[in-house]
C-alpha cells in the first residue's frame, strides 16, 4: 500500500461540509467514492480538517492508502475523471506510511472575504459576505494584532459544550496512525509529529487585512482552529470595523472566555481554507506532482 496525499480544491456550496453526513452530500464521501471506484475497494480519506457546510477549500490536503502503480500525476488525473465539477485534485504526492494529514499539520491558513459594496453581486454571492457599510480598516487592523499569539480562544468557539466542537479533533473513523493508536500503546509517533494543541488554547501567527479593490480579505494563520473560530473572529473584527466596538474590545473577548461576548459567526460562504503546512520529512525522496505549488 502507498500513502497518497491529495490536495483538494472544492466549492462548498453543494456540500454539507467535509465530513460524512449519512445520506447528505459531503466532500469526504464524494472523494472516497471516486478513489474507491479507481482502486476497486472501499477506502478511507482523512483530511487535514473538517470544513463546515458551505465553506470552500483552495488546498485541502487529505491522505488515502491505495495499492496502485500509477504515477502521482496519473492518479490525480484518474481520480479527477471520477469527481464532480465542484471538487478536484489539484496536486498529488506520496508520503511516508506513518504520515497523517490532520495530526502532522503544523499550521493552517484561512481567508474570509468581505464584499464592500452597497449592491449585491450575483457572481460573488456564494464566495463572499456582503458588507454594504463603510468599514474602519485601521481599527480592524489594530484589533487583528491583538489576536496574534498564544491565547485561549474559548470566546470564539462554536457550541463549546457540543461533542466534536474542536475542528482539529479526531474523527471516529481516524485510522491507526493517529492519537487513538498512541493512547492504546500500539503505535509509536513518527519523529516529525508535534503534540497537538490542547483545550481551547491556540497560537495565531498571522491575522492580516488585504484590500483587493472592493474585496477585503481577512487571512488568519495558526497552529489549529476551534470549530467556527475563524468565522467568529472575523465577525468580531467586523463589529470593530463598523464602529460598534473599539479595537481593544478584542483583547477583552480573549480574557472573557465566553462565546456570548464575541461577535456573531459570519456566514460560511465567505470562508476558504487556503492551505496547510507540514514538516518536510514525510515527503523527502518521494514522488510528487505539484502543479499548483
Amino acid at each position: 500500500m502507498r500513502r497518497i496525499v491529495l490536495t483538494l480544491e472544492y466549492h462548498g456550496k453543494g456540500f454539507f461540509g467535509w465530513q460524512r453526513q449519512g445520506p447528505d452530500r459531503s466532500v469526504q464521501a464524494v472523494v472516497e467514492a471516486a478513489v474507491a471506484d479507481l482502486a476497486g475497494h472501499p477506502v478511507s480519506v482523512q483530511s487535514a480538517g473538517r470544513t463546515d457546510r458551505g465553506v470552500h477549500a483552495r488546498a485541502m490536503p487529505a491522505h488515502v492508502d491505495v495499492d496502485l502503480r500509477l504515477s502521482c500525476r496519473e492518479l490525480a488525473n484518474a481520480i479527477n475523471a471520477r469527481l464532480p465539477e465542484d471538487v478536484a485534485v489539484r496536486a498529488c504526492r506520496e508520503a511516508d506510511p506513518r504520515f497523517h494529514a490532520r495530526f502532522d499539520a503544523l499550521s493552517k491558513t484561512y481567508r474570509y472575504t468581505l464584499l464592500r459594496s452597497k449592491a449585491r453581486s450575483p457572481m460573488l454571492a456564494d464566495r463572499t459576505h456582503l458588507a454594504p457599510r463603510a468599514l474602519d480598516l485601521a481599527a480592524m487592523a489594530a484589533a487583528a494584532t491583538l489576536l496574534v499569539g498564544s491565547h485561549d480562544f474559548k470566546s470564539f468557539q462554536t457550541n463549546p459544550d457540543a461533542p466534536e466542537a474542536d475542528e482539529d479533533a479526531p474523527e471516529v473513523s481516524a485510522d491507526t496512525v493517529g492519537p487513538a493508536a498512541v493512547q492504546h500503546g500500539d503505535f509509536t509517533p513518527p519523529p516529525w509529529r508535534k503534540p497537538r494543541p490542547q483545550g481551547t488554547v491556540r497560537t495565531i501567527t498571522r491575522c492580516e487585512l488585504l484590500e483587493r479593490n472592493e474585496l477585503l480579505l481577512i487571512e488568519v494563520s495558526g497552529n489549529g482552529f476551534l470549530r467556527g473560530m475563524v468565522r467568529a473572529l472575523t465577525g468580531s473584527l467586523l463589529e470593530v470595523g463598523l464602529g460598534k466596538q473599539p479595537p481593544h474590545w478584542i483583547g477583552g473577548l480573549i480574557d472573557a472566555k465566553d462565546r456570548r461576548e464575541a461577535g456573531a459567526n459570519l456566514p460560511p460562504q465567505g470562508l476558504t481554507l487556503l492551505g496547510v503546512d507540514y514538516p518536510p520529512q514525510p515527503f523527502e525522496g518521494r514522488e510528487a506532482w505539484l502543479p499548483i505549488v
